[in-house]
């Protein structure tokens, strides 16, 4: 078996934390937000029970990209009942939920984790326990945070995947993906670098830009991640994604191999940027 070591975690404030540039789990650091506190899945599903959805099937990180389509109230209601049999969950990622609905903002107390002058995008995931995210890196700093439910990530060092020679070739405009799974990964690896930490319900978590992460739901839940940085950092890297994202649109890169069209025999989607 792999052997993953427990994240280190810090008492000291995410926002000064994040100049180590080192993984760590920040715990009950949300805990007193008015989301961590009152949210409920009925309640999430009363915003707008008729709002269309795109949610992901399975692992579209390592394996084919697939979409199926449902509305928020009856998706987000399916979660209060037992956990789906297959092995392909539905996922609602990167729903923008504080866009749809502005006035959850008053919940959130974001500000508090964030390092002054920083660009910050949000986005949440909502799905069932078993639902997962495979691995991969961001190109953005990112502070998550759990609102409800239990999450497990498991990280590996920048490079990691790389040196294993797995690296993906899977067009995605804010990540980069890998082949295979953290655990296949990690296994016979002798050197370190390989961490593993549970999200409860307020805790928040460091992922800095670049460490691989993939990500299993333990039980139904929501995460709010925040991906941040300096403004010039954050405005280059958008300038540079934008590019790439134009070659893809016009079929220039990662046609037929991507995380954002449907790749099943049905229909097509488009996904929004971001990944965790």
């Amino acid at each position: 078996m792999p052997m993953f070591r427990p994240l280190p975690a810090s008492e000291e404030a995410p926002a000064l934390h994040v100049r180590t540039r080192t993984p760590t789990v920040f715990r009950a650091a949300a805990a007193t937000w008015p989301a961590v506190k009152d949210w409920s899945f009925p309640y999430l599903a009363s915003l707008d029970p008729g709002l269309p959805v795109q949610l992901v099937a399975g692992n579209r990180e390592t394996a084919r990209t697939r979409f199926t389509s449902s509305t928020l109230g009856s998706y987000i209601g399916s979660l209060t009942r037992d956990a789906p049999s297959d092995d392909a969950p539905a996922y609602l990622k990167e729903f923008d939920l504080l866009k749809k609905f502005p006035q959850l903002r008053a919940d959130l107390r974001s500000r508090e984790l964030f390092p002054s002058g920083t660009i910050r995008s949000s986005a949440t995931w909502i799905g069932p326990s078993r639902a997962r995210t495979g691995l991969h890196c961001d190109l953005l700093d990112n502070l998550a945070v759990q609102i409800m439910g239990t999450k497990r990530f498991y990280l590996a060092g920048p490079g990691a995947v790389k040196r294993a020679g797995k690296e993906s070739g899977k067009y995605d405009a804010w990540a980069r993906l890998s082949l295979v799974g953290a655990e296949e990964l990690a296994a016979g690896q002798e050197h370190g670098g390989f961490f593993v930490v549970d999200l409860e319900p307020g805790d928040v978590l460091y992922v800095p830009a670049y460490w691989w992460h993939e990500v299993v739901n333990l039980t139904p839940g929501v995460l709010l991640s925040g991906f941040f940085g300096p403004r010039t950092r954050v405005l280059s890297r958008w300038a540079w994604v934008q590019a790439r994202e134009c070659l893809h649109r016009a079929g220039l890169l990662g046609r037929g191999d991507c995380t954002c069209h449907d790749h099943s025999d049905s229909g097509a989607g488009r996904r929004s940027p971001g990944s965790a």
